[in-house]
């Protein structure tokens, strides 16, 4: 998949672009050839399958792609009639929306060369997050306190009793 790093953010306008269902791996291809910057951060989740876990690398936006045009602002006709692009998200049919440069920039710099979102170590007690993998999937907590280990503790709502988890930070994230 492609995904630009860090070191090639510019201040070019980014627009978010809706793929196909499990198309993004086509339009990324597609419109990296035609000369387009393609930013998609990706995040490990974990995967059951036959009755194995295994870690898989999925877009942190499932079924989006960020798009920068350069200064290039007539070939939007290009990316919307790209294989696997569904649509460019923007307002009322007009044009394309912008991203502002900070959220991709603040992504893009969270990012390994291959384009995985690493974690944020900056949690503390008090945040809310999402925790991405394991039993807990998709549960949002708040942290209680984050050890020395850097192990965070939190207090889950489990069919309405308060259960306690110790996680590892690569398997959480801010909740939004």
């Amino acid at each position: 998949m492609l995904s630009l790093r860090s070191d090639h953010f510019s201040a070019d306008a980014w627009h978010l672009v809706l793929c196909k269902p499990n198309r993004h791996h086509i339009a990324c291809r597609q419109l990296g050839q035609m000369g387009f910057d393609i930013f998609m951060p990706l995040h490990e989740v974990e995967r059951r399958r036959q009755g194995r876990v295994r870690m898989e690398r999925r877009p942190v936006f499932g079924g989006y792609i960020f798009v920068s045009a350069g200064q290039g602002r007539g070939e939007w006709h290009r990316v919307r009639s790209t294989p696997g692009v569904a649509q460019i998200v923007g307002f009322g049919g007009g044009a394309p929306a912008l991203v502002p440069a900070g959220i991709i920039g603040g992504l893009m710099g969270r990012c390994d060369p291959d384009g995985l979102l690493r974690p944020d170590q900056d949690f503390t007690a008090g945040d809310r997050i999402r925790i991405t993998s394991g039993p807990f999937s998709e549960f949002v907590a708040t942290i209680e306190h984050v050890d020395a280990a850097r192990r965070v503790h939190v207090l889950l709502d489990i069919l309405g009793g308060k259960t306690r988890a110790a996680l590892d930070p690569r398997r959480v994230m801010r909740a939004s």
